[in-house]
């Protein structure tokens, strides 16, 4: 079995294997890892409302319980990562209406959000010599990116892995724009097009194939 991303823990349980699917956690391969790379928990999607913005915070509900408690830092990098999202959106909506517009109102641009890179808070990233904890990990087409913070999380462990990383201090954790030239240095999965390598939207708002096959009618 393929080795696995653990995430929303802050430590691991003994007596468990990490490969237990009773652990949160995705593939360690298998290419970048966005948010409609998996639909969400059918809890999430049913407590969540009808429009994108509705859905968007149930999105950041989600990704916010995955931080943890007192996670200050966590949970401002997921507000202005999700806002980072939106604003590429909005700046790119005249291209993404004309690229759309011949399934007659089928899709807008804002289904293009959920093709973004999906963010693993409290991630466990595998190793030779065992999991290594990041605060915030990505799953990207090379393998996992971890992001440290400038006041927490000791580089030593990851550094000995050889994990990439990057570190954002307080300034990319406020402000989207921030974020952005931050994460420039990985900009293949985090461009600004990053929708461009998905043919049609794709929203994590939907039912698995296994799960539509067991609600058919016997």
């Amino acid at each position: 079995m393929s080795a696995r991303i653990l995430y929303g823990l802050d430590r691991l349980p003994r007596g468990i294997a990490p490969d237990d699917p009773r652990l949160p956690g995705v593939p360690e391969a298998g290419g970048v890892l966005r948010l409609n790379s998996i639909a969400l928990p059918r809890a999430i999607q049913a407590g969540a409302g009808p429009t994108h913005s509705a859905r968007i915070a149930a999105m950041r509900s989600w990704l916010e319980d995955s931080c943890g408690d007192y996670a200050r830092s966590r949970r401002a990098f997921v507000a202005a990562y999700l806002d980072l999202i939106a604003a590429r959106i909005a700046r790119h909506r005249p291209a993404l209406e004309a690229g759309l517009a011949r399934f007659g109102g089928l899709y807008t641009p804002e289904d293009w959000f959920w093709s973004a890179p999906r963010p693993l808070p409290r991630a466990w990233l595998p190793s030779p010599s065992g999991p290594v904890f990041a605060e915030i990990a990505f799953r990207l087409a090379d393998g996992p990116l971890a992001l440290v913070f400038a006041d927490a999380t000791p580089e030593a462990a990851l550094r000995a892995a050889a994990i990439p990383m990057r570190r954002l201090g307080p300034a990319a954790l406020a402000d989207h724009a921030a974020l952005a030239a931050a994460l420039g240095e990985f900009q293949t999965p985090f461009r600004a097009a990053f929708w461009e390598d998905e043919i049609l939207p794709r929203s994590p708002f939907r039912r698995e194939l296994g799960e539509l096959a067991a609600s058919a009618p016997g």
